[in-house]
């Protein structure tokens, strides 16, 4: 259990890193938390989905769709999430690449 809530305190801390760039901001440390709850409840049901839909053109692509749907998926949150905000495109395709690659290496711990 103290296992899980170490990952989801470095979940949210990589968040907030990403605040860093240009055009992101987040308003605290408890929406990160909240932000990084949510991201790994859609990466564990709802990206599979997503996945296998994308499937075809995953294929054409040899994965590199997977990051226009990690993208989507940051970029939905922001949307629901008022207090999460991506003005800037480029440093949301950015952070959604940083946030999928720790979200991999978090996962592992």
């Amino acid at each position: 259990m103290i296992k899980l809530v170490i990952k989801w305190f470095l979940f949210a801390f990589v968040i907030v890193l990403t605040c860093y760039l240009p055009g992101i901001t987040v308003e605290g440390f408890q929406y990160a938390m909240l932000i990084a709850a949510l991201l790994t409840l859609i990466n564990i049901f709802i990206k599979p989905v997503l996945k296998l839909i994308a499937f075809p053109i995953n294929l054409l692509t040899l994965g590199a769709f997977n990051l226009v749907i990690n993208f989507g998926i940051i970029y939905a949150i922001s949307y629901f999430i008022p207090q999460y905000h991506i003005t800037n495109w480029v440093s949301g395709f950015i952070a959604s690449v940083i946030i999928a690659i720790s979200f991999g290496i978090i996962k592992k711990i």
